[in-house]
């Protein structure tokens, strides 16, 4: 009897051992994993949040978009300020201005990356010193050259020294340039590619720098939380306790930071390479 008993406690202790052991190097490489995939999720967002803020900037920089001012309007006439207070009425106006601007909208921006086009500038020949110091600058120049197009007069542009001086402007596709080794479909770019596939959150602004300047401004981010799905939980909330922040981002909505991430700079340097 003893000896079965000293056999079930051998069984038990060699268990209760085993089973410390599984705990102990569960404990080291469950951490461990997690950071590892933790690092390749986050690789695959920045890559993506590079990729629109690419578009972002391509869209200001190319595309004119239409801005309607608001009016108070009463009785068909406009107002400064409504006396009945919740009477005033707010209405586009009409006619609207033009403006470079970063879009909110991602059906706008892929549509931008699927037909847009680039304007490319193909420069020959630089100002001199002699004709900065004439007064010459590239709009002045190129205007004496338009001028001698349209008349067949070269003589003022020879004597200007602007003979084989030309800025031609072309069209470039976007999605043939900017985004011809784009891994995935360009529809897809408004999703994450990890953890649970949500939309990313964007969005546009004008923030005032301290010097007085308005600047355009845009945000685009998607939760710590959604690309953490399916890893331990429990160290998604520590990562995010220890970053004290909650998404991986691009821009900003209350200040111009120049279009940065909020991710680890080691991660755009493994893009660029």
């Amino acid at each position: 009897m003893e000896k079965v008993i000293r056999i079930v406690v051998s069984v038990v202790l060699l268990a209760l051992v085993a089973f410390l052991v599984y705990k102990i190097v569960d404990g080291i490489e469950t951490p461990i994993e997690y950071e590892e995939q933790r690092v390749a999720r986050f690789q695959t967002t920045v890559d993506q949040l590079i990729a629109i803020r690419t578009a972002q900037v391509a869209f200001k920089e190319n595309v004119l978009s239409p801005v309607y001012t608001k009016d108070s309007v009463k009785n068909g006439k406009k107002v400064i300020k409504e006396v009945n207070g919740n009477d005033t009425v707010y209405v586009k106006s009409k006619v609207p201005t033009y403006e470079h601007l970063y879009t909110p909208s991602f059906d706008e921006l892929i549509n931008f990356i699927n037909n847009g086009n680039l304007k490319v500038v193909r420069a020959i020949g630089t100002l001199t010193d002699e004709q900065l110091k004439a007064g010459l600058n590239e709009k002045k120049a190129l205007d004496m050259i338009a001028k001698a197009k349209k008349t067949g007069n070269w003589k003022e542009v020879e004597e200007a020294g602007l003979k084989n001086f030309s800025r031609d402007t072309t069209l470039v596709p976007v999605k043939d340039s900017l985004f011809k080794h784009l891994e995935y479909p360009v529809e897809d770019i408004r999703y994450t590619r990890v953890g649970r596939k949500v939309e990313f959150k964007m969005d546009t602004a004008t923030v005032m720098t301290g010097s007085g300047v308005a600047v355009k401004v845009f945000q685009c981010y998607a939760l710590y939380d959604d690309l953490l799905d399916g890893l331990d939980r429990q160290l998604t909330v520590n990562y995010k306790d220890k970053i004290k922040d909650t998404c991986l981002r691009v821009g900003k909505l209350d200040e111009a930071n120049n279009n940065a991430g909020n991710w680890d700079a080691t991660m755009e340097k493994k893009k660029q390479e």
